[in-house]
């Protein structure tokens, strides 16, 4: 059930005000708490009802799910299609849209496999084609925005490799959706931590590959040198790192993008071993500027020790992303966000004693608002310790949240690649749904905001990867709410009272007379697989022009959101 937080608003104390976080071992509630994982572990709505589920392997072999259920425990399920040798990966999303979320996991060449839900309960195993890779990472994301979600594996010793939903829940090695080979001529080896998102807001998804070799020193060498392919949105990628200033020669192990000042773009912070873990801010204008001086936790990140994963979740609820780093050696770190750039690091805020956590997955585990931790404490990276698994629930404090899950219509189901705004008093936060992220882990499909001391969103909006957007007035706090795909629209074919359109036909250009004045938001053309399309419009109060000297003959639809009403009308370029 939903435990509703109570809030004392004290008027002279601003909202941002730093407050602590501390988390509790809630191991008492699992249905096996001697469980020890390797590196992969992850968090996720596994059957459907609501409630983020625990996804690990005991011994690093044995797959088990344990479900969280509304009383506040797990319930554990040994999952049947068998066992896995010491996966180094793993993610989360439903592949053939029946409304349960399928899993990918593999490891060191021994089989990428797809384990497909039948109800939320019962899998099928299938060992995915292609080449046999040594797995570091792997993300479900929908390459080519066709409505399918699409896995994209990291590969060790060459190139990654894509698979391509073929819409019938089967994913297919298909190496032309993207070909992230290392722009320095090199084996291509070396791709570790794998990330998709929107870093220069053009709303497509781009793909950030922090690389490393071991025993490679040469900063310069293909092996080690981060990737970041920027999406034109028609399917061609390009390596653009150095130029986006997003190149740290470093031995980098994984990357993380949130916004981290809540001005409306994605930062990033880049996990690297043989130089200082680095913090970049997003400039607005596609590069980043290095500010990890200005952050006062400099020396932190200097002295930080192996570091495996980055999390950016807002902990304590106060409306910024905080930072959460794993290490196989030295010492996991809590940094709180400030507000102005600055972090603080949390003294012991996970009761772990002398233990390290190596791994960690981020979810909300006692459905109450705030961010939990499942910790691992793996060896080697990827082998079990005698120590077992920890969940460490937090503990909470007054202040207000919102968790946001979507379902996708034309868009893939879970929603994946989609954008989440939320505005309100505080101004704006913005979130990304993803499915794989840091290094071979999986954070919730849920989108969770703090709200601080405030009582109040003025408006959801969620930009789906179809295009289409949806946008939520005054929604309720302190609550889980699901969106659904145009959920929120009247999507109408045009009104011939309202308006007029000619010629259709049309060789160079189309207008679109408007009969009668309407509050009109936005115009937007796609193709017929449902990708917008970028053209020129000229706009006066009766009439819309729209550029189709530089489209291919063919359909196309135009959409004209006007309120809350989405008009839609077919198209003939010739």
């Amino acid at each position: 059930m939903f435990k509703n937080k109570l809030t004392l608003v004290i008027a002279l104390v601003p909202f941002f005000i730093t407050a602590q976080v501390s988390f509790t071992n809630s191991n008492s509630l699992l249905g096996n708490d001697l469980l020890t994982s390797g590196v992969a572990i992850g968090v996720a709505d596994m059957n459907a009802d609501g409630l983020d589920d625990i996804i690990r392997f005991d011994g690093a072999i044995f797959l088990e799910i344990e479900y969280q259920t509304q009383s506040g425990n797990f319930t554990r399920a040994e999952i049947n299609p068998g066992q896995f040798l010491f996966p180094w990966a793993v993610c989360i999303a439903d592949v053939d849209r029946n409304g349960f979320n399928d899993i990918v996991t593999g490891g060191e060449y021994n089989d990428l496999k797809l384990l497909t839900s039948r109800d939320g309960n019962a899998f099928d195993s299938t060992t995915l084609d292609g080449n046999d890779i040594f797995v570091q990472n792997v993300n479900f994301v929908d390459i080519n925005n066709d409505g399918d979600i699409d896995l994209f594996a990291c590969h060790d010793d060459g190139v990654s490799s894509p698979y391509n939903n073929n819409s019938q829940g089967g994913l297919n090695y298909d190496l032309s959706l993207i070909n992230a080979r290392s722009t320095m001529p090199s084996n291509n080896s070396g791709n570790y931590g794998s990330i998709w998102s929107d870093y220069d807001n053009d709303g497509d998804l781009d793909l950030y590959i922090s690389k490393c070799r071991i025993d490679v020193d040469d900063p310069m060498d293909g092996r080690r040198l981060n990737l970041l392919f920027q999406n034109d949105g028609n399917g061609n990628f390009t390596d653009v790192a150095q130029a986006a200033g997003l190149l740290p020669l470093g031995q980098s192990w994984a990357t993380s993008f949130e916004d981290i000042d809540n001005d409306g773009d994605l930062d990033a912070m880049i996990i690297n071993h043989d130089i200082s873990s680095v913090i970049y801010e997003n400039n607005g204008n596609g590069t980043f500027t290095d500010i990890t001086a200005a952050t006062t936790i400099s020396s932190e990140l200097r002295s930080f020790g192996y570091g495996i994963q980055v999390i950016m979740e807002d902990f304590n609820n106060d409306t910024f992303v905080d930072l959460f780093l794993t290490a196989i050696d030295g010492n996991h770190i809590l940094f709180i966000n400030n507000g102005d750039k600055t972090f603080t690091e949390v003294p012991s805020p996970f009761p772990t004693g002398n233990l390290t956590i190596q791994s960690a997955a981020a979810g909300d585990l006692n459905n109450d608002g705030f961010i939990d931790i499942l910790a691992g404490f793996a060896e080697d990276f990827n082998f079990p310790s005698d120590n077992p698994d920890i969940l460490f629930l937090n503990d909470g404090n007054s202040n207000n949240w919102s968790e946001i899950r979507l379902q996708g219509i034309e868009s893939n189901i879970n929603g994946i690649g989609a954008r989440i705004e939320i505005e309100g008093a505080w101004g704006k936060q913005i979130r990304e749904v993803r499915a794989g992220e840091s290094y071979g882990t999986m954070n919730s499909l849920m989108t969770h905001f703090g709200l601080g001391a405030h009582t109040e969103i003025s408006k959801i909006t969620v930009k789906w990867p179809s295009g289409i957007v949806d946008e939520v007035a005054n929604p309720n706090i302190n609550t889980s709410i699901l969106i659904i795909e145009k959920s929120t629209l009247d999507i109408k074919e045009f009104d011939k009272n309202k308006f007029k359109i000619y010629p259709n036909p049309a060789s160079n250009s189309i207008n679109i007379g408007l009969n009668e004045k309407i509050n009109l938001k936005s115009v937007t053309l796609y193709d017929v697989l449902g990708k917008q399309i970028d053209v020129t419009f000229n706009e006066t109060d009766t009439n819309i022009n729209i550029d189709l000297s530089k489209l291919d003959s063919g359909l196309y639809f135009v959409h004209l959101h006007a309120n809350k009403t989405q008009f839609v009308h077919k198209i003939i370029k010739q």
